[in-house]
């Protein structure tokens, strides 16, 4: 896959995840979202979000970060939502199918923070220093 059609990818996920959590919460839910890695040294992005994922996940055309978690992860005090990413420990490869069953590298999760807040329920996080509880709803079946 070359670098343009998995920026296409990238946004696609986006738009995939937030209605996931908009299944998952049976609300609808802002299109404004923040995005940052998790973990302590990873800065708040509100532009060029696109971007910023390819620059990380993308290496070449034969060499993708295979195991991507990406997903709403909270509802910040603007409204927007928090879509959080965490690339896990395996070697680049080619573009293909993921442990869920699903093609590319992103498993689609939805934040424990973001549905406590849906319900009304307080949850203290930190996207700096806390682990995230997180489901994955809608993985496929192999």
């Amino acid at each position: 896959m070359n670098r343009d059609d998995f920026a296409k990818f990238v946004a696609r996920t986006i738009d995939e995840v937030i209605k996931l959590a908009e299944k998952q919460s049976v609300q609808k839910l802002p299109r404004q979202c923040a995005f940052r890695w998790l973990g302590r040294s990873h800065p708040l992005l509100r532009d060029g979000i696109v971007e910023h994922i390819v620059q990380r996940v993308w290496l070449d055309e034969d060499h993708i970060y295979p195991c991507v978690d990406i997903g709403v992860a909270d509802l910040l005090d603007d409204g927007s939502l928090l879509i959080v990413g965490n690339i896990a420990g395996y070697a680049p490869k080619a573009f293909g199918m993921n442990w869920t069953g699903r093609d590319g590298p992103f498993i689609h999760i939805v934040g424990e923070p973001f549905m406590a807040k849906i319900a009304g329920r307080k949850c203290r996080w930190s996207p700096e220093t806390d682990a995230l509880d997180f489901t994955v709803p809608d993985m496929k079946r192999l």
